[in-house]
């Protein structure tokens, strides 16, 4: 016999990409400046640019698809709000 799923992936179509997509497309930006702003003092700045802007679409992505298996479309964007308040926060206190 089957076993029933205590909290079943609901397939919420509007909430969960608008999670992935936009605060995922935020979230990786301020993953993106964070690298640029910690790796400053050990790699040259051209080739940090580089690494920082082709580093969103590497941690965008994985963000994208990792909304999909949060359980509830309102937890995944209560979720990637925090992660992002958190990001920017810490570009807060790090900045120049």
């Amino acid at each position: 016999m089957k076993k029933k799923i205590k909290n079943p992936i609901q397939a919420d179509w509007i909430s969960k990409p608008l999670a992935g997509g936009f605060f995922g497309l935020t979230l990786s930006v301020a993953i993106a400046n964070l690298i640029m702003i910690l790796g400053k003092p050990y790699i040259e700045m051209a080739l940090l640019s580089q690494v920082a802007m082709w580093s969103v679409p590497w941690l965008w992505m994985p963000i994208l698809f990792a909304s999909y298996f949060i359980p509830k479309g309102r937890t995944a964007l209560a979720i990637l709000f925090m992660l992002n308040l958190i990001a920017f926060f810490c570009l807060f206190l790090l900045r120049d």
